[in-house]
Formats: C-alpha cells, structure tokens, sequence
C-alpha cells in the first residue's frame, strides 16, 4: 500500500472496512476493501475478487487491483463520491425518478446483485446479505436460483428509489427484522398514494415480488416490459457494446495469475494480526446485520460507498 496515502474511513460490514485513498503518483482517489488475513479469505472471497475483475461496464464500480499488508488484504476499486444511494434518498428526501431504475436493472445479467449500498452476496444454500433485500427462496435455506434471487433483490432495490423506503419493512416497527423476514415470505407490500408511480412499474414490481421464483419474471423478460423499453437511454439498447467496448481499451488489469497468487498469500495469518486489527477501527463501526436474528448468516458481505 506505499503508493496510497490513506484518507479517512467511508464504510464497514462483517467482512471488513472501506477507507478511501489517494495514490500519491497521479492524485486519484480509490476506495479500498480491507479484509483480515487469515481464514476470512476462502474461496468465496476468492470468486468475488475474480468476478469483480472480471466487470467492465460504466455503471458498476471498477476493480484496480488487490494489494497485501502485513494483516490484511486490500481490494482496491474505483470511488464513487456521491455516497451511499441508500442514504442519498432517505436521509436527503430524494425520491428517484423512475427512469433512474432502468440504469441497473440490466446490469444483473452480468453481476450479482446491485443493491443501494453495493453489497454482493453469492452462495446458493446460504441464507446471506442485507435482510430486506433476500428473496423468500433465500430464507428457506434450499438450493435456490441465484439469478432469480437477484430479481427480487433489485425490485427492492426499485422500489427504495421510488418511495424511499424498503418494501417489506413495519412502517410502525421497521427494526424488527423478524416482521421483515416474515413479511418477505408472505409477499406483504404496498406502494404509498403520495407516491407517483406508473401503472407499468407497479405492474412490474407486481412480477418481480412473486414467492415463487418459477413464476417470477426474468431478466430477459424485465428488458422487453413495456416499462423498461419507454424512453429507454441509448446506452442501455441491447447490442449497443461501443461504450464498453471503448473503456475496456483503456483499462489494464492484475492477471488472473497474479490475483490468486495474492489471495493464497492473505490466507496465512501473520503474527499480531488481532492485535493490529483494533487498529483499523472495526470495533467504532455498528453493523445493521450484527442485529440480525442469529439463525441468518450474513458473512460474505462486500461493502463501497456509492
């Protein structure tokens, strides 16, 4: 990390911290995913990093490339400064307009699960990620269709642009995650009358929140709604590859080889790696997820501002 200079703390999750920095050479700003040496960096870990590398397309946060330190491995990725989205609609009262939607509805094809606050999750037969974005199938701890649990996870993700809430939260109560989880299972939503939304959005969040993952509607099938094709951005026209085709030219990546060969080095321990770890202010840092039922595991999770 000597060719960062370290800036201040912008995020945190199970899995580690995110601090932003700013490579002393050309003065550009990078957020960086710390996470502790040791056991935490298995294959899971392993396949997100690879996958992340792997995503060239301007609305998904670019990977630069992973570093080690004496007591943790260090993902660095392009930063975005606007902040969490999630925060910039509720905190701000900033209500998105529906076309704002149509931005990262296609993006899933190519990336699991694009949420307010960037969080991947993976593992079919894990019950992980942010409680109010998992889709029933996820709950019921069965082998499950990623791609489809990533639906549900983005019609949430919609819905909280739209109305500046999440969908299956307790208006009354919206910190008891058992009422969450037990509104996710039995469909329970509602879309408020102050808030302005189309007949055809409403219809499609009608077929993305469907119990049954057979029966719900698939990414193909978003890209050719009535909602989804109205006034629909030039950029997002299937076929159109010119502006990924574009920025994949200029943008050189760590090898495959090298990735690994870092990623196998971060799963030995070094001595004091507890000790140091205090150091990089985890303990200061509430996580939501903490709070959660402990019958969900919730590792896994990848945190960046947005």
């Amino acid at each position: 990390m000597e060719r960062y200079e370290e800036l201040k703390h912008i995020g945190s999750g199970n899995f580690g911290v995110a601090k932003l920095v700013k490579h002393k050479q050309s003065g550009e700003l990078y957020a960086v995913k710390y996470i502790e040496r040791g056991p935490k960096i298995d294959e899971h870990v392993e396949r997100e990093i690879l996958n992340h590398r792997s995503l060239t397309h301007p609305h998904i946060i670019r990977f630069k490339e992973v570093l080690l330190t004496e007591t943790h491995l260090a993902i660095v990725m392009e930063y975005a400064a606007g902040g969490e989205l999630f925060d910039r609609i509720t905190t701000a009262g900033i209500k998105l307009m529906e076309s704002s939607g149509k931005v990262f509805l296609p993006t899933t094809n190519i990336r699991r699960e694009l949420l307010p606050f960037n969080v991947f999750h993976s593992q079919p037969k894990s019950t992980v990620g942010t409680p109010a974005y998992i889709a029933p199938e996820v709950l019921s701890r069965k082998e499950y269709d990623g791609k489809m649990a990533d639906v549900w996870s983005c019609g949430v993700t919609l819905y909280v642009m739209l109305v500046g809430a999440y969908p299956f939260e307790d208006e009354d109560d919206p910190k008891n995650f058992r009422k969450t989880l037990t509104r996710i299972l039995s469909v329970q939503y509602s879309i408020p009358d102050y808030v302005r939304v189309s007949e055809d959005c409403k219809h499609l969040l009608s077929r993305i929140f469907v119990g049954s993952p057979d029966k719900r509607i698939t990414i193909p099938e978003i890209q050719k709604h009535p909602w989804f094709l109205k006034e629909l951005p030039v950029e997002l026209i299937d076929g159109d590859e010119s502006i990924l085709d574009m920025d994949k030219e200029t943008h050189v990546l760590q090898s495959i080889k090298e990735v690994k060969e870092i990623v196998q080095e971060a799963r030995r321990c070094t001595l004091g790696t507890k000790d140091k770890e205090r150091n990089m202010d985890l303990e200061d840092d509430i996580d939501t997820d903490a709070e959660i039922d402990d019958d969900i595991e919730t590792s896994g999770d990848f945190v960046c501002a947005l």
